[in-house]
């Protein structure tokens, strides 16, 4: 029961972080973000009550609404409420439950249910972007913006016609994206609260993005930090590969796992049609790493 609290402590303190970039998504894209970030906690809220409503003393987790945020949030302002629910069901179906429910699962649930959708549903993921709203009182006044854009969040214009973006729009995140991916000031502050109440690891989200610099240095021969800044490698770095449950435990394979996200991002996204590589990688790191780490553990037992 101690371990049950103090696992929900921490799942509220990702929601606390998570709170701004909520608020900021809102002024960007308008009212309509809340209402995804209804839908799909209330999808994963109701998937998952259904498994747990016959055991003894089956409680929803606050896990369940960490994952419903993370998935609105790494979703297009524009996408369809139908599919945003059944990739809540998706998350918590496949992510969680079928390994047994809360702390059991070994991949990250929300990024379950977001690679669900982008392989599903390519149109709604890809194709339409709405414009965000830059000044004052923005999405607070406003269901959404009605001026859309095609092919228009920076990495998409970045691998279709190499136009490398504004640093700045990227940084104060006033750029087309994914809900909640597109400010890395907001992002990183996020970070620097989740590690000072040693809610995430530091050295995962580090090993993550220095790898992903290099290899991107390496794969594109250019400066990273517009990289970094668009996309969804510094969301999914913080809050997606510090996800207690389907990271390591071992702090030699946490650097391991950071270092192959962040060179499998890049792989991907260089070498495929896939500008959404981070899903992948981090799934195809959650699949290897049980492996890797057991063979850590197994030679530091002999060293013992």
């Amino acid at each position: 029961m101690k371990k049950l609290i103090l696992a929900q402590s921490v799942m509220n303190r990702v929601l606390y972080a998570l709170f701004p970039i909520m608020l900021f998504s809102v002024f960007l894209f308008g009212w309509r973000v809340i209402a995804v970030l209804a839908i799909t906690n209330v999808f994963a809220f109701l998937t998952e009550y259904l498994f747990i409503r016959k055991k003894k003393n089956g409680k929803v987790s606050m896990a369940v609404f960490v994952t419903g945020s993370l998935l609105a949030l790494s979703l297009p302002p524009t996408i369809p409420f139908w599919i945003a629910a059944v990739g809540a069901i998706v998350a918590i179906t496949f992510g969680k439950m079928v390994f047994g429910g809360f702390g059991m699962n070994m991949f990250n649930p929300a990024i379950v249910g977001r690679t669900f959708i982008y392989i599903s549903f390519p149109n709604a993921m890809t194709v339409n972007w709405l414009k965000p709203f830059t000044t004052f009182p923005g999405g607070f006044g406003f269901w959404q913006n009605n001026a859309m854009l095609t092919a228009a969040t920076p990495m998409i214009e970045l691998k279709k016609f190499g136009i490398m973006p504004d640093l700045s729009s990227i940084f104060f995140g006033l750029v087309p994206g994914s809900m909640g991916e597109t400010s890395a000031l907001l992002i990183m502050l996020a970070a620097i609260y989740l590690i000072v109440t040693k809610t995430a690891k530091w050295q995962a989200m580090f090993s993550t993005l220095i790898s992903f610099a290099v290899f991107t240095f390496l794969f594109y021969g250019q400066n990273p930090l517009p990289f970094i800044f668009s996309g969804a490698i510094l969301f999914g770095a913080v809050f997606m590969v510090t996800d207690p449950v389907s990271m390591p435990k071992n702090k030699s394979a946490i650097w391991i796992y950071g270092i192959f996200v962040g060179f499998l991002t890049v792989f991907i996204r260089k070498l495929s049609l896939f500008t959404g590589a981070f899903g992948f990688a981090i799934l195809l790191a959650n699949t290897f790493m049980p492996i890797i780490e057991y063979k850590l553990n197994r030679v530091k037992a002999k060293g013992a």
